[in-house]
């Protein structure tokens, strides 16, 4: 049984780091893609001032995209995603920051040791809970579409409930464990 969570543990991580890094390649390849559409418009508009504008109809003709009009939906979508499924997968893998990295070094007992990060712990489980809650909501009340693709806006918003689902999941098997560290009396360092 054991060996099942820790190989559905791997393929969460592992799905959450692809998507955060696709988003990721995607906002770099739009990026590169605007500001080369913007140099070449560039380009254009200082053809056509210097009197070339046959080599600037030339130009124009082969680059036919003048903007990408749908630029801010993906934007939002990629970025969005690359947020919530990149912290979802820095939760899971315990590679974010916390507050309890700083101060439970500094605390010489190992039974209040235990009991400081069970005390962070549900903090941050509530705080999973209660995001998930209100995201959820949002989600579900969103009926809205985007301008260009007509993209359901609740598709846009859908990886916060999902990452912080994850995020809630994880949080209550590391409060569990916890617990059972602190009944133990903590006599394993923590």
């Amino acid at each position: 049984m054991v060996s099942l969570f820790k190989t559905v543990d791997i393929w969460v991580q592992k799905t959450l780091r692809f998507i955060a890094m696709t988003m990721f390649s995607v906002l770099a390849l739009l990026l590169i893609a605007n500001i080369s559409l913007r140099l070449v418009n560039d380009l254009i508009q200082f053809l056509t001032e210097n009197g070339m504008e046959g080599m600037a109809s030339l130009i124009q003709s082969v680059v036919t995209i003048n903007s990408f009009y749908w630029f801010d939906e993906i934007i939002e979508l990629c970025f969005a995603a690359l947020v919530f499924y990149g912290l979802a997968d820095l939760w899971c893998s315990k590679l974010h920051f916390s507050v309890g990295d700083w101060i439970s070094p500094r605390i010489k007992n190992v039974r209040i040791k235990h009991v400081y990060k069970l005390l962070i712990l549900i903090i941050s489980a509530t705080f999973m809970a209660i995001l998930f809650w209100y995201s959820m909501k949002l989600t579900l009340r969103t009926n809205q579409v985007t301008t260009a693709f007509q993209i359901k806006q609740w598709i846009l918003y859908s990886c916060v409930p999902v990452s912080t689902s994850i995020m809630l999941i994880y949080s209550v098997v590391d409060v569990i464990v916890e617990t059972k560290n602190v009944i133990k009396g903590g006599t394993e360092e923590a």
